[in-house]
């Protein structure tokens, strides 16, 4: 759903508009969840992806719903249960954050009756597993202030004229971006009932105008390189007349090549219009097609790499590790 903000005065004026999506592979099935919130103080964009695999167990109380399935609801529920508490100032409460978090998630396990899967999955098995990755924005003196908050493999970017940014390191034991697209390498860190996670956090200033945004890995997990994720982004919101047609046809476009769910919740901030942001990121569009995009489909695996390398360094210029 996209959504252009109202004329005000704080965070308000500077957020251009809203944009989102939460699609299933599986009609009634999708274990992605997604939120939003803005008010003059701060902005939350948040998307949760539940572990279909270690939370695959069903629980008859609610409706035979997965764990995974309820595990991503519940945390979204908490997430946005938290945001209400926050003032207009000062630190988040992490620890009251993790309190609601850990009383959603319990609710579920008390009404959902026995999880059906645990016994066939054994050690395998999570009680309501689910990834995070949430922003937190607010006006600051230079720009817009961002508190990220993340666990597992979904992830916060920043789109600006300088391209694309990975703004949080994945929890799968140090894989970079590429070798996450082939890897199929454990989660190292996830919320759970079933053991001890962390909820990382980290703190950077957007000072220049940018498109920030949370995405599960259905988004950018199915592409042979992660500049084609980039391209794809730039190339949509080139072709799109406003903001609803960019919301309908990037969601369209990461459904041809996704093989799970895939969710987004973003924001941008400081353009002052929709125009402008397709024109501030028109050059970066050029770029990185006639860069990396143009031939992309004839090369190598040993030359799609070495384009990889090169893309790397910018891609990763703003990258945080728990």
């Amino acid at each position: 759903m996209a959504i252009e903000s109202a004329a005000g005065s704080g965070l308000i004026q500077k957020t251009d508009f809203l944009f989102s999506f939460c699609r299933e592979k599986q009609p009634g099935e999708g274990e992605d969840s997604i939120a939003y919130a803005l008010n003059e103080c701060r902005a939350m964009l948040a998307v949760f992806d539940g572990c279909g695999g270690s939370g695959a167990g069903r629980y008859p109380g609610l409706k035979g719903k997965t764990g995974a399935y309820l595990a991503a609801r519940a945390a979204c529920a908490a997430w946005m249960d938290w945001f209400e508490t926050l003032g207009p100032a000062g630190e988040p409460d992490q620890e009251l954050l993790r309190q609601r978090l850990m009383d959603y998630l319990r609710r579920c396990e008390e009404n959902g009756g026995e999880d059906s899967g645990s016994k066939l999955l054994g050690s395998m098995s999570r009680r309501l597993p689910t990834t995070a990755a949430v922003a937190l924005c607010s006006p600051g003196r230079s720009g817009i202030d961002v508190t990220l908050q993340w666990a597992g493999d979904s992830r916060i970017y920043l789109l600006d004229g300088e391209g694309l940014a990975q703004l949080t390191e994945d929890d799968l034991g140090g894989l970079d971006a590429m070798q996450n697209l082939s890897a199929d390498a454990p989660l190292t860190n996830a919320i759970s009932l079933s053991r001890d996670f962390s909820i990382h956090s980290a703190r950077l200033t957007m000072g220049r105008p940018g498109l920030l945004f949370a995405a599960t890995d259905g988004c950018y997990g199915y592409f042979s390189t992660p500049m084609e994720f980039e391209h794809l982004l730039l190339s949509t919101l080139q072709s799109a007349p406003n903001i609803r047609a960019w919301e309908q046809s990037l969601a369209d476009a990461i459904g041809k090549a996704a093989g799970d769910d895939y969710s987004i919740s973003g924001a941008a901030f400081s353009f002052g219009s929709f125009d402008n942001v397709k024109r501030q990121l028109a050059r970066r569009c050029d770029v990185v097609y006639r860069t990396y995009i143009y031939g992309l489909e004839s090369c190598s695996r040993e030359e799609k790499q070495q384009l990889w390398e090169h893309y790397k360094p910018h891609y990763e210029r703003l990258l945080c590790r728990p």
